[in-house]
Parts: structure tokens; C-alpha cells; sequence
């Protein structure tokens, strides 16, 4: 018998704990049979020979709460669907229609979780625009019902003869492309509504409606109204001519609001064209012609939609530029002060050396004479070997070994970036306040950028809270080691100057981004931990062992 190794128990123990059902998880799961069941019912009138309904808003609900909730949540949701179908009597207690029933209610809810999951995986191993959430959203939306429609042949084929439905002489290709495009409409046309809400409820302004600009300014909003009207009627008049369903000026349509304004607007145009067509869709027509209509008005739907996502991942993908150029620039700007303070502190690096060596000579000389005469020397002593410790210090900063990583006591990089800050902190009202930190913490680190990381919090704790102290703690944790600086929360409490809400300051916004970036490069973590009245930023460094064997 094989024992399992402790790695093989981890990864099970956390591909259960990614299993387990949250309690806002099982509320949701509590409501979803009803909301899928009046979903289902509504979409009755679209119904033909082949397929159940041409416009399926059912699978816009399941789709919306496997993206937002995950993946994770599909064996939940394929138990809740099946065992909803059995209470309604939709699943035959016995025979082979009942298995025939359970592979039914079994696919959909797999097949959506599956793609959800493979759109997200695809989505982490790209890097272009088409892999930005907004494209992502599109791409799963269309790959869904695809797959669905997809493993119905593979599913009916491990049924028995007599409990397969495809043969028993429907027409599949008829029935599949009905399953994909009610399944499609339902989705694109249903599940951004309900994502919105999600994104509302649960308080997160960057996706609201209002982020996507819905209200442009009034010129721009009839010349799309406009467009879109005339396509519109274009696309009835070619179907009342006899030509049928022509979804090419509705396609353009909805391609040029989608690629002008975005997701939002794409949405509302995708209302607007099934509020034409599904009233008359519903009404008593033929199902090759129910089934021709709906098939050009999925296109239009999906061309529309992905359009928008297209957009709104072109907006994303330059803001996200646009921040790397100011990094960029801020990196350059960095990269020249650094040069500049080299070659001041190398030309004065040798007179205050000569300076020290002079005072230490001065206090030799004056040991045996009075005692202010002795206490001046000794101070002139004393300040100019700081000084010119901290211009031999400095001088490093220039060296052939100033990119690579060397042995840093955390008490050195703790007082270094005090003393760059305090001069600031004392012309503000304000004080750095530092705790007494143990010598035998070091670390292996880049000195100049890990002190610019640091310096980057205290001027943010600063500026947060201009005339109050900032304290910089420094808490070993095993084989890491925490360094704190923690300020009192201000009057408006998240706000940062420059309205950020992330506690950059004001000016170009980019020295909390430098600071996290820098941090990760080590190797640790800048996490923000609030308290009651207190603002918290932790950076946490692995420590170097052995440093003093």
C-alpha cells in the first residue's frame, strides 16, 4: 500500500478548502432555483421543434454566478440544478428516460464551468489586450454555449439506445445550433445585468456603470442614435421585403456604438435590438424562420459585445501604458539624481575625509587642556566621523556592486531612511519616531532601492498626517522580518493628498507602486493592515540566515 506524501495531502487539503461553500455561497445556491426556474419558464414562447427556446435567459443566470463567484462553485451549482429539476418533475423517477433527464440538467452547468475556467487560465498566461478582464468576460460569454452545444453528441453517446434523444430522428445540427443560440442571447444579453448589480452590491466602484461613461455628451449620442435607427430600420425593411434575416446593418450598428463607446453602450444597444425582434420572434412564426431570425440577431449581439470588450480592453490596456511611462519617467528622473549625488559625494567625499582625520587629531591634541576646550573638540570629533560615515556610506550607492544584492543590517536601512525623512517631517510640524532595532536582524537586499521604498512610506505617512508622529516598528517573525510605519488615520479615512485613496501622496502618484514594486523584488510583501484610528503599512522581508555564524 502507497502512502501518500505530505505535498500530495497539502494539494488535496487545498483543493477541498477551494471546494468548501461560503455561507454567502449557500444563500446564493438557497435562491437560485427559483430565479432559474422563472427564467426557464419565461423563455416558453420561443420554443420549436428541435430545441427548447431560442432565447434562454436561464443560462445568463448560470453563466453570472459561476464568473463572479468562480469556477469552484459548478459541482455546487450542478446539484442544485438537479436536484431542483427532480423536485419539479422534470427528472423521471426511474428508467431511461430519468438518466437521459440527469445528463441534461448535468451538461450545462459543467460545460459553462469548464470554459469559465479555461478562459480564466488562458487569460493568466497572456499578456496582450485580448487577455484584459473586459476581453475575458466576451470570450467566455461566446465559449459557453459553444462548448455546451458542443458535448451534447459526446454526453448522449454513454446513454443507452433507448434513452438517447438524438436518435430518435431529430435533426441534431437544427437542435444544437437552437441549444448555442438561446444559450448565447440569454448570456450577452442577461448576464453583464446581473454581473453589474453583483459589482454594485458588493461596493466595488471601479466597475459601476458610471466607470464606463453611459451619459457622452449630446452631439455624439444622436449621431450613434441616428446610426443605429437607420440600421435598425434597414434590417426590418429587408425582412419585410422577403430578403429574410440580414444581420449585416444591424451588425454595423452595433459594432460602431461598441467600438465607440464601450461595453455599456454595446449593452444597451444589444437591448434595444432584442426588444425589436424578440416580441416578434415570439409570435406565430415558422420555426426555420424563428430559428433564421435568431441566428442573425446572435450575431449582431455577439459582434456588438465584443466590440465593446474590445474597446474597453484598448482603454485599459493605454491607461496601463500610460502608468508604465510615468514609472518609466520616474525611473529615469531617479536614475539621474543618482548620478548627480554621486559625483557631488566625490567631490566632497576626500576634503571631509581630511576634515575627520583633523578633528580626531584636534581632539588629541586638547585632551589635557580645560574641559570646554576638550568637550568642544570631542564634539567636533563626533560630527565629523557621522558625517563622514555617512558620506562613505553613500559613496556605495556609486560602486561597481550597486545593483547587486548585499548583506543589510535592518537597523542600518531603519535610520538611514529616518534621517533622509526627518529634515521633512521637521519643517511639516511632524516627527518620525523610530524603535530601537535589534543588530542581529540583516537582510539580503539592494541597499538604495529598499531605502527608496521605505522613504516612499514614511513620505506618504507624512503627508497623510502632516503634524503628527510616524513610527517605524521593526517585529522579526521567525524567519522574516515585519517593518511597520504606521500613522493615525486622517480626517476622511482611506484619502491620501491628491485624492489617490491609496496613500501615494500628491504629485505623480507612483510612490506606493515604486515601493510594492521594489519589495516583491526582494522577494517579501507591502501589505496595509488599518486599526482603529491608525494607518498600517507593513513591509515584510525574508532574513538573511547565518548572517553572523
Amino acid at each position: 500500500m502507497t502512502v501518500p506524501d505530505a505535498a500530495a495531502i497539502s494539494r488535496t487539503s487545498a483543493a477541498l478548502r477551494a471546494m468548501a461553500l461560503r455561507r454567502e455561497d449557500a444563500v446564493l445556491l438557497a435562491i437560485y432555483p427559483l430565479c432559474f426556474a422563472l427564467l426557464h419558464w419565461a423563455a416558453r414562447p420561443w420554443a420549436g421543434a428541435g430545441f427548447f427556446s431560442l432565447w434562454y435567459p436561464a443560462a445568463g443566470l448560470r453563466f453570472a454566478l459561476l464568473w463572479s463567484r468562480g469556477a469552484r462553485m459548478t459541482p455546487w451549482l450542478i446539484l442544485t440544478e438537479v436536484i431542483s429539476d427532480g423536485f419539479v418533475g422534470l427528472i423521471p423517477s426511474s428508467g431511461p428516460a430519468a438518466v437521459q433527464a440527469i445528463t441534461g440538467a448535468i451538461r450545462p452547468g459543467l460545460t459553462c464551468g469548464l470554459a469559465i475556467a479555461a478562459v480564466r487560465r488562458l487569460a493568466r498566461s497572456r499578456s496582450d489586450a485580448l487577455a484584459l478582464p473586459p476581453m475575458m468576460l466576451g470570450l467566455a460569454a461566446v465559449a459557453a454555449p459553444t462548448f455546451n452545444a458542443v458535448m451534447v453528441v459526446p454526453f448522449e453517446a454513454w446513454l443507452p439506445s433507448d434513452a438517447s434523444y438524438y436518435r430518435s430522428g431529430v435533426d441534431v445540427a437544427i437542435s444544437l445550433t437552437g441549444l448555442a443560440v438561446g444559450d448565447l442571447l440569454g448570456i450577452l444579453v442577461f448576464a453583464p445585468l446581473l454581473l453589474w448589480l453583483c459589482t454594485v452590491l458588493e461596493g466595488i466602484p471601479a466597475l459601476r456603470l458610471s466607470a464606463f461613461n453611459p451619459s457622452p455628451h449630446l452631439r455624439p449620442l444622436a449621431e450613434d442614435a441616428l446610426v443605429f435607427a437607420l440600421c435598425l430600420m434597414l434590417t426590418i425593411a429587408l425582412w419585410r421585403a422577403g430578403l429574410g434575416a440580414q444581420p449585416i446593418p444591424s451588425l454595423l450598428g452595433g459594432a460602431w456604438i461598441g467600438l465607440r463607446h464601450g461595453r455599456t453602450a454595446a449593452w444597451f444597444a444589444i437591448c434595444a435590438q432584442v426588444c425589436v425582434f424578440l416580441p416578434y420572434s415570439a409570435g406565430s412564426l415558422a420555426d426555420d424562420r424563428r430559428l433564421e431570425l435568431h441566428l442573425g440577431l446572435a450575431a449582431v449581439v455577439l459582434v456588438t459585445w465584443l466590440a465593446g470588450s474590445f474597446s474597453d480592453a484598448q482603454k485599459t490596456s493605454r491607461a496601463l501604458l500610460e502608468r508604465r511611462n510615468r514609472l518609466l519617467f520616474q525611473a529615469e528622473r531617479l536614475k539621474t539624481l543618482r548620478a548627480m549625488s554621486v559625483a557631488v559625494i566625490h567631490e566632497i567625499s576626500q576634503p571631509l575625509s581630511t576634515l575627520a582625520i583633523e578633528a580626531a587629531h584636534l581632539k588629541t591634541v586638547t585632551r589635557h587642556l580645560d574641559a570646554d576646550t576638550v568637550a568642544s573638540a570631542t564634539l567636533v570629533d563626533r560630527k565629523a566621523r557621522a558625517l563622514s560615515d555617512l558620506v562613505r556610506r553613500l559613496r556605495r550607492f556609486g560602486g561597481r556592486d550597486v545593483d547587486e544584492p548585499s548583506p543589510l543590517p535592518v537597523e542600518v536601512l531603519v535610520l538611514t531612511a529616518c534621517q533622509i525623512v526627518a529634515p521633512e517631517a521637521r519643517v511639516a510640524g511632524g516627527s518620525v519616531d523610530c524603535v530601537p532595532v535589534a543588530a542581529d536582524l540583516v537582510v539580503q537586499v539592494q541597499e538604495i532601492e529598499l531605502t527608496q521604498a521605505l522613504v516612499n512610506l514614511l513620505r506618504n505617512a507624512l503627508a497623510a498626517s502632516p503634524g503628527q508622529v510616524v513610527r517605524v516598528a521593526v517585529i522579526p517573525h521567525a524567519d522574516e522580518v515585519a517593518i511597520e510605519v504606521s500613522n493615525p488615520a486622517p480626517a476622511a479615512p482611506g484619502t491620501f493628498p491628491g485624492g489617490t485613496g491609496t496613500g501615494i501622496g500628491a504629485g505623480m502618484g507612483v510612490g506606493l507602486v515604486i515601493a510594492r514594486t521594489i519589495v516583491e523584488a526582494h522577494g517579501g510583501t507591502l501589505t496595509r493592515r488599518d486599526e482603529a484610528g491608525l494607518v498600517r503599512f507593513i513591509i515584510s522581508l525574508p532574513l538573511l540566515t547565518g548572517a553572523f555564524a
